[in-house]
């Protein structure tokens, strides 16, 4: 750009509060009796062929943001407050958080994550101004708010927005045809007042010498849109426009506080309404609303069927409605059920599964991938997950993207050990194994891990797959105890018995407030191993072991403590899976430790008192792993140091459980 170009314009004007950028060179335009295309050269912001890129509405670069504040006389933080990113939009509306616009970037992409409206909507009684000299010369603001798609109504004036020209029907800043998006339309034409329809006359389109005939109506002058609903419906929906202004600004008038999910969560259940129509018909509590969503939604549902049938194509079903009105009421059924969002989980799943089951059948697999890959809130995504055997329908694909924690819960995955303790299952599964009678011991045993993975799952999300790999549990070892827990349960009664039990044991968890972190007892005691010292005075007076291969030995003492430690299965503890790693026989070690659990049962004989004192060393080893600091792993240098602190405190050598 030359010197001549690059200076400062002879008249400029102050932006409007809200004012979007290309309402400001529609103003500055008619101001200075210039075409937009000029205006927009002489302050740095046109491109080849004299475009103005639509990705300004967004942003500006600092190159072009700074040739428009020396131009127009603006500081950089006017100039960038005339987009969205500038004025806080894109921070506090999510859709629009992630969305980049800039290097040619596809549009519609953003029209179909409902992150922008490059045609505008507008409120007349706003463009005609508030009486001041200027305004009443060159009206007043385009907004930048009327480009977000979930603005929908003018708080101010109590009406809804107009997308269309009154004489020409056509959307405020939408090309015909095939013609690229640009920031404005016509941008060649000169001596529009800013509130004219910029749109070309049918009869334009195929002139050679009369390129810049335009519509030219007055958008400011014609009559509000009529209401199309009752005042009550009405209130609702400027009740929930001035609910979506309190998420979208910040400040000392807004002193909300902005939920993150807010906006996400809104437009998902919209899809889901729109995707699953007439069956959300009954949430809706208005007639003439429902009637105005099946405009929008119907045509969307028969292409949806259609190409489903035929296994074709179909158009995207994600965009928002053009028409305020639909919007409007769209908006306000995905707003009435995600009211219900505090009545419990349950509650709310019930209300939203039949939607997302309808939708997502309707729609292609790329589409229905393409929703779940969406963000949304923990609740909402709780609510979306299908189930399977008790478990998210995730739980069996490995690439599952589900992460979300299937409840709200105190206790975190590190208070999960790889086997429920006895003493709980006891307290909370007698309900449910009165109703399915006698089961083995082995029954018992994938039942308590089934419930150890539930509960990971209400704690940290994830496939069940993840969970068992979390508690160190194999993936075949997981995956064996869910199908015996297929097999017990029938699918009616004893799973909903299963899932109150498991409810149960959670909220105990919840409550408890010396909640103990099994993932910290099994990373201290990952390498530990008995010592010779520890097993002989352990085995000190115990003089009938005959020293076969599956009498006790400090292998087998290794196993039972750590499993009674971690509350893990001892056949998953690092003794046995190091021996089967290195191509060892663990059937010795596993036979040994199971004549020592038989005693124990019997509570006869020297190797239940064997057992009994491995239990007391088990409870001190325990304490220590509790007190470990960071990554710091259980030795005998560890162990003595507790040894001496025991002397001291009780003379007897608690750290072995001798008494």
């Amino acid at each position: 750009m030359n010197r001549l170009e690059s200076r400062a314009l002879a008249r400029s004007l102050a932006p409007l509060p809200e004012e979007s950028l290309p309402g400001f060179l529609l103003r500055l335009a008619c101001r200075l009796e210039r075409s937009p295309a000029r205006i927009g050269k002489l302050c740095g912001l046109s491109t080849m062929h004299r475009r103005l890129p639509a990705d300004y509405l967004l942003t500006l670069p600092p190159q072009p943001a700074a040739t428009l504040g020396e131009a127009t006389r603006l500081s950089s933080a006017e100039a960038q407050g005339l987009t969205l990113a500038g004025s806080g939009l894109a921070s506090t509306y999510a859709p629009l958080r992630t969305t980049r616009l800039d290097q040619g970037r596809n549009h519609a992409a953003a029209r179909r994550r409902w992150a922008i409206n490059l045609s505008s909507r507008f409120c007349p009684q706003c463009l005609a101004g508030n009486g001041s000299p200027v305004q009443d010369a060159l009206g007043g603001a385009w907004k930048l708010r009327w480009h977000l798609p979930v603005v929908f109504a003018c708080t101010k004036h109590a009406t809804l927005l107009s997308s269309a020209c009154p004489q020409c029907g056509n959307l405020a800043n939408r090309p015909p045809g095939t013609e690229r998006s640009g920031l404005l339309m016509q941008r060649a034409a000169i001596g529009l007042h800013p509130a004219q329809c910029r749109q070309p006359l049918d009869s334009a389109r195929s002139a050679t010498t009369e390129s810049h005939r335009c519509c030219g109506a007055r958008l400011d002058r014609s009559p509000s849109k009529a209401p199309m609903m009752t005042p009550e419906e009405l209130d609702r929906v400027l009740a929930l426009q001035l609910r979506i202004e309190r998420n979208l600004f910040t400040g000392p008038s807004h002193r909300t506080k902005n939920d993150p999910y807010f906006f996400l969560d809104l437009v998902a259940v919209a899809h889901l309404i729109k995707c699953s129509w007439p069956l959300g018909a009954p949430l809706v509590g208005s007639a003439r609303l429902c009637s105005l969503i099946d405009s929008h939604a119907t045509v969307i549902a028969r292409q949806l069927d259609l190409a489903h049938d035929r296994g074709e194509r179909s158009s995207s079903p994600w965009p928002a409605p053009d028409d305020p009105a639909q919007c409007a009421a769209l908006l306000v059924a995905a707003a009435q059920v995600l009211s219900h969002r505090d009545e419990g989980d349950a509650e709310f799943r019930d209300r939203v599964h039949p939607l997302a089951r309808t939708a997502l059948e309707r729609l292609t697999p790329n589409q229905a991938a393409g929703f779940r890959r969406m963000d949304f809130s923990p609740v909402l995504a709780r609510a979306l997950a299908r189930k399977f055997n008790g478990f998210y329908r995730a739980g069996g694909h490995r690439g599952s993207s589900l992460r979300t924690p299937s409840r709200e819960c105190v206790f975190r995955i590190e208070h999960v050990s790889a086997l429920l303790p006895t003493a709980s299952a006891a307290l909370h599964f007698t309900p449910l194994q009165e109703r399915l009678g006698p089961l083995t011991n082995w029954n018992i045993r994938h039942l308590r891990r089934a419930t150890s993975l539930k509960l990971a799952e209400m704690a940290a999300g994830g496939t069940w797959s993840e969970c068992a790999e979390a508690l160190g549990i194999p993936w075949a070892t997981a995956q064996q105890s869910l199908r015996v827990l297929k097999q017990v349960l029938d699918p009616t009664k004893s799973r909903a018995e299963f899932d109150r039990s498991v409810e149960r044991i959670a909220c105990d968890l919840d409550s408890d407030p010396q909640r103990i972190d099994y993932a910290k007892r099994r990373r201290a005691l990952h390498s530990w191993r008995l010592s010779e010292a520890a097993w002989s005075e352990l085995s000190d007076g115990l003089n009938t072991f005959s020293g076969a291969p599956t009498s006790p030995s400090p292998a087998a003492a290794t196993v039972l403590v750590w499993a009674q430690v971690t509350q893990g299965d001892y056949l998953h503890s690092p003794v046995l899976r190091d021996l089967r790693a290195s191509g060892g026989d663990t059937k010795y070690v596993v036979a040994s430790l199971n004549q020592v659990l038989r005693a124990a049962c019997r509570r006869k004989g020297e190797k239940a008192l064997l057992a009994d004192r491995l239990g007391h060393f088990a409870s001190r080893l325990a304490l220590v792993c509790d007190q470990t600091r960071g990554s710091q792993l259980i030795t005998d240098a560890v162990l003595a140091e507790q040894h001496v602190q025991g002397r001291e405190e009780e003379g007897a050598t608690w750290w072995l459980g001798v008494r």
